[in-house]
Order: structure tokens, then sequence, then C-alpha cells
């Protein structure tokens, strides 16, 4: 632990260190470059003064190495002959990535040693990075070679520190005790990372140092407190050590009296001998007895022997568990209970000690209390049934569940999190398992307990509840799980093992062995895995339900998927599996042939294309295709499917899909059974895809026949992908994992490509990369090889490698294959425009040109939808409608096809209610909206739509074009009381417009039952203004005649006024004119008009005391209006003097022009729109 020390430091000297210190972290490190070559590869040593970061990547012969510090080394980077398997190396980005060039396809590899990063590059490169300083010459001598690598793990506990070393090999080891030190001697030669141990060393050890004996064999030193007591064990290959802390070494060191050895060793033989007997295990022979005793032993947690050595003593550490103490006066003690009956208790009443604590899942070591913070909380039962002890964990639903033991511990671990109550298990059944704990992990809910030696679990249900038997035999899952190896597959080469009903991955941390673990619940009953499976970077654990895998490696991943697990590594390289094995077991054989399937086929396969090709040749393709032929010929009407079938698969193995699509149909006709087969299935499916009939392939492989199997999974993920359904193309590729290496050169292009791309929609670039790997690894042709790199470049420029990616374009837009030319050219057009090189017209412009390029597929239907994009960007919304209507017109089955539409509907809405069209001329906005009438949004924005664009044809009178809008509102939008409030309204603007009978015809049509009283009183006014309008007066006066409001008067003076019922229309005029005036206020120009009238109207009745009347009070005031002229001729002639009416409209053309009732509605029009008008 490193102490700053509080000291006043000037502050010039602070300022001079700080600065020191940014140089020292900005100057490139000055990395040595070197270069050997060997017999079977060539190497490249990047040695750096610190430890640098890297990372490494293929591209065909092509590798890319990333360092997180640059090189600064002077070097002649492209002219230097490096040896006959490394062509060139360059460097790039200020040093940072060095891209070496191999010669053909070879092997490589990246790793590091020390300081170094070393690149190794030849034919065979596997025994180059075998020891930690690569590959030797031949005068090495060979003690080196056989130096096993040891893995050293550290632990960081509660109680205690722990070290585990992981063997190869089972080794034998002492141990050798000082005061500050602890020497561990093993019997074998090995090797240990130093700098790795170190970097992950507890502070409380202050070194670790290795050295060899004369024998040349591993000797381990090790710094650490002296107060410190260690626990040390063997398991297996693994040497375990514990560096206990001082509350620790108290309750270890407590009884150390002979007398109580012998007391605890007697009570330790009689419970064995009980517990014998409990399983069934008693024999009356004494010698059987004293053979359990010895065989059936105590768990090593509660019976542990306390040594105390002297200084230097040399202690035999091959025992199963031991401890070494450091020296302490003895002290003097009252006997105490036996340790057995001490941890008993302690194990009955663990959840209830008030000074337990939760560790965290990377510990993960003690047990868990019942937590607030767990979700529930269950019982763990104990039964008794025909002398078979259980456990029973009370789930209430159904919970996926793995059981396993492991280092003599028994494991269930459940889906769901809770808090598991123990406190109902019975001291009886404690007597066959101890140490029952609830073990801290990142989720789910795990239970872990001692077991005796010699009993083992079977697991079985009962309803929702698992139970676990506890017996003295090996049980086995009934269902084995499946597992296969795939090279290829969107995360690197994986390990997949076939389930179903999975839940999620847990991790723990084992307390006994220190090390990880990942563990798989599974729903269905007593499937696991039948014997332990041991891999390069990880070993597959024997379970009873479930599975359980034990990384070997940090980058190690398990994904969950629908169907399976699958375990990859996060490095680049992935996980390190070897290509699945050729050979197929008899057991093999059998569970394949009972899913209808001919047998000899792989787990998840579905194509057996080694045995269709039945062996031939390329040149000898036309004679075993005519020898089916004549099998066919000579088979009996009924019996000839069978030949068909084979000539269908032995043309679908040679890569011809059409020939195989032709018999498939006859097979069909002929024979419904055979068709119904998931292989005849499939092979339709995969021939539909190659054909490019990519809808009819989907609903093939669609067959619920084919679920489970992972072939079938790569055609449907294809066949998504081909049709832009990228989200389930990407699943279903997640699950197929690798494209078979038998597959025809053709097919497996195409479906590498598919896969790549969905990869790199995806972001899996390093998925994306092994797809391309494949690609072009299979000696493409010069079509495909353009394409790989159009791929290519999409995933470096996604990886922000930007000029590479755009080098690999530039040279496609010359290239000849129009497929990967034209998808380059718009790649490069969107670089530039993002990065302003061009603006969006002239990226309109390019992309329009592309349209002519590339006609038919998903890309036309990208394009279209780009520059419909491009247009609304720059305000050219008719063009951009118009490019997204084509797009949805002429791709109408697209994915996205709805997405498009739903854009254009939101587009077009946004234009008419966000105040863009109010921008426009009237005229441009109802013509863009006849254009585009049909994406007019259903519901009430719709209609507000429509009404707004009404609102702005009647404020410039073009009343025709707004009740053609209104009509087809009225007809074929609107229900109930909008129709009826719409109606009102286009009968209104027909009114205006002169045009009563339609008015009328607009009423008719939006009559609707329910109506409020001010809405019906509305209607029925202007129903009674077009009907006075057709001529019939007095049917408008009925429709009015209970009537009393204003707009009621003013209908009906103007009726009056046209009939010439002078003396009922001055009783009219005079209730509208009222009390105005009469304050001697100024009178506006609606309030003269009806002053006017009603004076004619007196005069043309001859009502001469009301017309002096009117003189005397509206005289002075009308002087001040535009009819001043008017009023007084009239008031002051008689009826004679005027002749008649017409003279005097004549004489003063204002007179006879006002209809009071449409005039109310034109005042309002002026200061609302026409959908504010009530």
């Amino acid at each position: 632990m490193i102490r700053f020390v509080a000291t006043l430091v000037p502050v010039s000297y602070f300022l001079v260190f700080f600065c020191l210190l940014l140089v020292a972290v900005s100057t490139p490190s000055d990395a040595k470059v070197q270069f050997s070559n060997k017999k079977t590869f060539d190497r490249v040593t990047f040695e750096f003064e610190t430890p640098a970061k890297f990372r490494s990547q293929k591209f065909g012969s092509q590798i890319l190495i990333e360092f997180n510090t640059p090189i600064s080394s002077k070097f002649d980077k492209g002219k230097r002959d490096l040896g006959k398997y490394i062509k060139t190396l360059l460097t790039q980005d200020e040093g940072r990535e060095a891209v070496v060039t191999m010669q053909g396809k070879l092997e490589y590899k990246v790793y590091r040693v020390a300081n170094k990063i070393i690149l190794d590059v030849g034919p065979e490169v596997e025994s180059a990075s075998n020891g930690l300083e690569g590959p030797k010459d031949r005068k090495t001598s060979n003690k080196k070679k056989t130096k096993s690598p040891v893995s050293v793990r550290v632990g960081k506990h509660k109680d205690y520190e722990r070290l585990v070393f992981e063997w190869p090999k089972q080794v034998n080891y002492s141990i050798t005790k000082s005061p500050d030190k602890i020497s561990i001697n093993f019997d074998s030669q090995g090797s240990v990372d130093l700098q790795a141990v170190r970097r992950q060393l507890p502070r409380s050890f202050s070194s670790f140092n290795i050295s060899e004996d004369k024998n040349n064999n591993l000797e381990v030193i090790i710094g650490y407190p002296r107060q410190s007591a260690i626990k040390h064990s063997k398991l297996d290959k693994k040497i375990v050590l514990d560096f206990l802390n001082s509350k620790e070494i108290s309750s270890q060191a407590k009884d150390t009296s002979e007398e109580k050895s012998t007391r605890l060793e007697n009570k330790s033989d009689k419970q064995t001998i009980a517990l014998a007997e409990k399983l069934g295990l008693e024999s009356g022979s004494k010698k059987e007895s004293k053979d359990l005793r010895q065989n059936v032993s105590l768990p090593k947690a509660d019976i542990q022997e306390t040594l105390k050595p002297t200084k230097g003593q040399n202690t035999n550490a091959n025992k199963s568990d031991s401890v070494l103490e450091p020296e302490k006066k003895p002290e003097t003690r009252s006997p105490e209970p036996s340790k057995l009956v001490k941890d008993l208790s302690i194990n009955q009443n663990f959840l209830s000690d008030p000074k337990w604590k939760v560790n965290s899942p990377t510990n993960a070591t003690a047990a868990l209390p019942v937590s607030a913070s767990k979700k529930g909380q269950i019982s763990i039962e104990f039964s008794k049934t025909n002398n078979v002890s259980s456990m029973r964990f009370g789930w209430s639903e159904n919970v996926p569940a793995a059981v396993f033991t492991r280092a003599g511990y028994l494991w269930a671990v459940f889906d769901q999190e809770v808090s598991l109550d123990v406190s109902k298990l019975k001291s009886e059944i404690l007597q066959i398992i101890s140490l029952p704990q609830q073990i801290g992990s990142d989720k789910g809910t795990v239970f872990r307990a001692k077991l005796v030696d010699g009993v083992s679990a079977s697991v079985w249900r009962d309803g929702n509840i698992w139970v676990v038997d506890l017996v003295p035999q090996q049980s086995r899952p009934d269902v084995a799980l499946q597992f296969v190896t795939q090279q290829t597959s969107p995360q690197g080469p994986r390990v997949f093992v076939l389930a179903e009903g999975i839940g999620e991955a847990i991790i723990v941390t084992d307390p006994e062995v220190g090390d990880r673990l990942f563990i798989v619940p599974i729903l269905p009953l007593s499937r696991g895995v039948e014997e332990n499976q041991t891999f390069a970077q990880f070993n597959l654990l024997k379970s009873i339900q479930g599975i359980v895998i034990q990384p070997l490696i940090d980058e190690l991943e398990v994904r969950v998927m629908p169907d399976g697990v699958a375990v990859t590594a996060s490095s680049f390289k992935g996980l390190e599996v070897s290509d699945p094995s050729k050979v197929v077991t008899q057991k093999t054989l059998s569970i394949r042939s009972a899913d209808g399937l001919p047998g000899g086929l792989e787990p998840g396969r579905i194509f057996n294309l080694a045995s269709w090709r039945q062996g031939a040749k390329p040149h000898e393709f036309l004679d075993f295709k005519q020898r089916i032929q004549n099998q066919i010929s000579q088979a009996t009407s009924i019996a000839r499917s069978g030949p068909r079938l084979s000539l269908a698969q032995f043309y679908f193995a040679k890569g011809l899909s059409a020939e195989t699509m032709g018999l498939l149909r006859t097979i069909s006709s002929v024979d419904e059974e055979l068709s119904r087969r998931p292989d005849v299935i499939a092979l339709r499916g995969a021939s539909q895809f190659i054909l490019g009939r990519f809808a009819e392939a989907e609903k093939e492989l669609d067959n619920g026949l084919l679920n489970g199997f992972s072939e079938a999974e790569l055609w449907r993920g294809a066949s998504n992908a081909a049709q832009g359904k990228w989200a389930a193309a990407i699943e279903h590729f997640a699950r197929a994992g690798e494209i078979p290496g038998d597959y025809p050169r053709n097919f497996s292009t195409q479906l590498a490509l598919w896969a790549a791309e969905a990869a790199i929609r995806a972001e899996d670039y390093r998925g994306a990369g092994v797809f391309l790997d494949t690609i072009a690894d299979g000696k493409p042709t010069a079509g495909e090889q353009a394409r790989l790199n159009y791929l290519r470049g999409r995933v470096l420029y996604a990886s922000n490698d930007i000029t590479t990616a755009l080098n690999y374009w530039r040279r496609l837009i010359e290239a000849p294959d129009r497929w990967a030319r034209v998808r380059a050219q718009r790649s490069l057009i969107e670089h530039d425009l993002q990065s302003n090189a061009i603006t969006r017209t002239e990226a309109i412009e390019k992309l329009e040109q592309l349209r002519f390029a590339w006609r038919g597929d998903q890309l036309e239907f990208n394009l279209l939808r780009r520059l419909g994009e491009l247009y609304l960007e720059e305000k050219d919304f008719v063009s951009g409608l118009s490019a997204l209507r084509q797009a949805v017109t002429f791709f109408p089955n697209n994915v996205e096809t709805r997405v498009v539409s739903k854009r254009m509907i939101n587009e077009f809405s946004s234009i008419y209610t966000d105040g863009t069209a109010d921008s426009m001329t009237p005229l441009t906005a109802l013509s863009m909206y006849d254009q585009f009438r049909e994406l007019t949004p259903v519901g009430r924005r719709g209609d507000r739509i429509i009404q707004r664009l009404a609102d702005r044809l009647v404020e410039v009178d073009l009343l025709d074009r707004a009740s053609v809008l209104l009509d087809r509102q009225v007809k074929f939008r609107l229900r109930g009381k909008q129709k009826a409030i719409v109606g009102s309204k286009l009968a209104l603007i027909r009114l205006l417009d002169r045009q009563p009978r339609l008015a009328l015809d607009a009423l008719n049509e939006s009559v609707s039952p329910g109506l409020d009283s001010r809405l019906a009183l509305e209607r029925k006014r202007l129903r009674s203004r077009s009907v006075f309008e057709l001529g019939d007066s007095e049917s408008a006066l009925k429709l009015i005649k209970n009537d009393d409001s204003r707009k009621a008067d003013l209908l009906r003076a103007d009726i009056y006024w046209r009939t010439q019922d002078w003396e009922r229309s001055a009783l009219i005029y005079q209730r509208l004119i009222g009390d105005t005036g009469k304050d001697g206020r100024r009178l506006s120009d609606l309030s003269a008009t009806l002053v006017v009238n009603w004076v004619v109207s007196l005069s043309m009745n001859g009502q001469k005391d009301k017309l002096n009347e009117a003189r005397q009070i509206y005289a002075a005031m009308m002087d001040s209006t535009r009819y001043r002229e008017a009023f007084r001729l009239i008031t002051n002639k008689t009826a004679e003097d005027l002749q008649d009416f017409r003279t005097l409209t004549e004489r003063f053309q204002e007179i006879g022009r006002f209809q009071g009732f449409l005039t109310s509605y034109r005042e309002k029009l002026r200061d609302q729109p026409l959908s504010k008008i009530q």
C-alpha cells in the first residue's frame, strides 16, 4: 500500500513535478521492434518500457495490432525483408497501429511476455507461445520444455485470504514456515506468471517470489504477517492455502489437548456408524465397520488438526486438510464440547447471528441472512420416506433449478432470488449434511451444504417443489444434455449446449475451491451433464440438473439463448475449440433417428450433405445423376419418391437449387407424408432462399417441426435478413452458431454475407469479422470479393478506422460489381454529407443518380427513403413526400413500409398544424393537400387539418374549394355531433356562395340525433335561410317561429324586407336597434345600416310620426356616417315624393343590399376563422 505523507512543498516544486508528469505521460514510448526468423514461423517483437495494452484483428491476409501506447521506433517500415512468412510491416494512426501483411494463408498468434508484445506468423505457431518466453532454439535444454504452467488465483474473504495453485496434473507439496514467510515446495517443475499474481496480491502479503530446488522443481516463497495462521489442503490438481485472520486463529487453536482429540475421534466414530445405518450401509462384521469409519469421513471443516511447528520446521502437507498456526505461549483452558457439536449448533442458528454479513457476489462465500433485499422467503424442509432422506425447497411457482455436487459439497441453485429458511432442517439430516449456507451471488438463490463421503444426490419434483434426495450412490441425469462445438458463429468460436426452459446464468464463487462458476438453472426435470467435459479455456462440470461451467480464463462469457447456452470468449480470437468430430457415436445415431430424420447427424444439423453427395467427384456429376434418374425410372409410381428425394438432395449438395425445387414440388404432389418430414421442409425453404424467393422461404422455414435445429435457424436468419427483418435475423443467427463447412461454396458465401450484415447491424463487429474471414478463406469470386470488401469497410468505419474504410469504398466505385459499387457510392455520399464535404442539395443530386443504377430491392427502398428525408430537411415538401410515397408504393411488403408510412403522415400533418402551411399561399397549400390527400390522418388530427385549410380558403373567399373539403369530411369522416357542426359550417359557406340548394343538402346530409338546443336552433336558422333563398318565405318564417334570438330577428328582417312587408319589417328593425344611439354615442356601421333600413321601412309604410321621431333621435348621429344624405332625404320627404322603393335604391345603392343574417356571419369571419365560429 502506498502512503502519502502530507508535507509542505513549495508550489513551484509541485508545478515542475506536474509538468514533468504530463511530459512523461504524453511522450510516446520508444518501443524496440525486433524481427527474427525461425524454421516454422517469423516473429515480430514490440518491446515497451512498461506493459502496454493491445488488441489484434485479422482481415484476410492482414493483421491489425492496436496499442494504447504509440510506437516511435525508427525502422524502415515498408522495404524491410521480414522473412518468408511476413511480407510487410506498416504503422499508422501516429504509431498506435501496426499492420502486418502475411505471405498467403497462414496462422498467427499475438501474445504478451512481460513488457513485450510478440507476433508469430507461420504454418505452425502453436508451439511458438507455449512457454512464457516463446519458442527456443533446438539447443534449449529439456528442463524448460517440461515445465508445467501453474495458474495462481487470489481470493479475499471475510475471515481469510486464499491462494489456489492449479496444476495441469496432480502434484505433491510440502510447506516450510519461518517467522515472516512461508515456502511451498512442489515435487514437479512449473512456471508462474509473477507479475499477474503480484498485481492481485492482497496488501497483507509483503512479497511473492519463485525459485527452484536442486531438481529444478518449483518453490514458491510468500512473505506474510507473522500473526497469520495457515490452513492448507489438496483438492485433485489444486493446492489451496488459506491465511486466517486473528479471530479465525483463536477458533482454530482452541482444542489442542490430546484428551479432547481422543473424545472427538470417538464421538466421530459413533456418529459415522449411526449415519451408515441410516443410509442402509450397516454390516455385521467389525472389519466392515472399521473400513466404513475409514471411508466415511466427517467434513474437513469440522475436524481440523492443529500443528505448532517451530521455526524452519518442514511439515508434510499432502494430507487432505491441515492448519499451520504461528508460535504462541500455551494457555490453560477448561474443557470444551466437541467442535462438531459446536459447528452443528452454529449451522442451526446461523441466520440469527447478528454479526453475520452478506458478502459481495465477487467473494460470495458466506451464507445469506433473511434480508429485506430478497424477494420473499422459502423454507427448506426435511422429510424421510423408505429410509431416503430428502430436502424439499418449497417454491410456490415453476422455478428453474441446478443441482450438482462438487468438492464434497451439495449445491442447489434457483433462478429466482429469495432468502432461504433452514430452521426446519432436523438434526437427523444434519448428520448427513453440515454447514448449510446460502451463498452470495449476482442473482438467483444459491444453497450449499457439506455432504458426508459416499453420499450423492438425486432430484425430482412434487408440483412446484424441488426435492433433493440424499442417496448412497452416484446419480445421473435422466436426459443428458448434448453440446456442439462451432468454429464460426456471431460470437466467434463457441460451445453450444442444447437445452430448453433455461433460466438466467448465475455467477458465484466457490468458497471451498476459490474459483468462479457460471451456473444455469433449467426447468425441465433431470436435464444435466452426464460427465465432466474438459476444454482448453473452461470445464463443463458434471451435474444432476442444469448446467455448471468452470471458467479457466477471465474473458469467458456465457450467453443464455432460447434453445441453449453459448459459451464464448470476449477476446478477439474467441474461444479455443477444436473442429467438431466427424465421428458419430452409436448413441448419437440412435438419438437422431428418434426425431424423424435419418441417423448420422450431429446435434442441431438437419442436412447431411456429405451423405447426399454420395462421394461424387466433380467430373462424376453426370454419371451419378443418370444413375439416380435410372433408379427413378425403374421404380414403380408409388416408390419413386425415395429416389426423387435422393436426386433432390444430390442436386442441393452440388449447389443446384432450381433443380432441387422442381423435384421437391413433384414429391409434395404425390407423397404428402414424405413432404412433411423436417429435412424435406427445410430443404424446400433453403432452395427457395437460394432462388431469391425470400418470403416463400420464410414461410417454409417457420414450420414448428424445425424448432430446435440450429441449422434451420441459420436459414431462417438469412431469409429474414434478405427481407430486411434485421431484429429477427440477428436472433436466428445467434441461435444458429456456425455455417457448416460442408456447404457448397455459393451457399456458404451467400449465408455468410447476410450473417455478416446482421452482425454489423447488431454492432457485433467481431462476429462480422468471423463471417467475413469465412468468405475470404473460401476463394471468393471477383464479385464476392467486392461485396466482402464493402462489408469490411463498414466494419472498419464502425470501428472508427475511417481512412481505411474510405479507401476500401473508393476502390469499389470503379469496380465492375454493381452490387458493391452502388453501395460503396452511397456510403461515400453519406460520409461526405456528415463531414460537411457536400451540401444536402449536392447529396440529393448524387442519390437521385444512384436511383437509376440499382432497382428492385432493399437498396432502392433505402435510397427513396433517404431522399425523402433529405428533401423534407430542405423544405421541399412535395418532392420529399413524393419520394417516400414511391418507397411505400413500390415496396408494399417491405418490413419498414409501415414506418415510412407513419413518417409521411406525421410530416404531412405537421405541415398543416405547426404553421408551416401558413407561409404558403392558400392555393399552394390546397394543391399540396389535394396531391397527398390520402395522407390525412384519421381522427381529430385529420379533422383539424381539413378545418384549418378550409379556414384559409374562406379567408381569401375561395368558398367553392373550402366547401369541397368540408363536404368530403361530412360524407366520409365524421359522425354524431361533429358531423352536425361541420355540416352547419358547410351550409353557411354555401349560403355565402349563393348556393342555397347545396346548403340545404349539407344540412340534410349532416342530420344527427342528440344535438344540444343551441346547435339545433343554429341549424334551423340556416335551414330557414336556405328555404327562403329558394323562394318559400312562409316555410322559412315557420322554422324560426319560436326563436326569439337576435339572429332570428335578423333573418326575419331580411325576409320581410325582401317580401316588402314594411310594417313587420319596421317593427323588427326597431327591435334590433333597441336603445342604440339614444345615449349620444357614435353609431357603428352595422347600427347605422339598421337605422337606415328602419326609416326606409317606416317611409314605405307611411308612418310619418315614427319617421319624425327617428329624425329627432338619430339625425345628428347619422350625419357622421356614410348614410347621411340618404337618411336626410328619407326622413324629410314623404312616400309620394320618393315615388317608389326602386327609385330610392337606385339613388342610394347601399340601401337594399344589406342582408342582416348573413352579414352577421361575415362580420364574425373577419375577426376569427370559420372553425371558431359557434
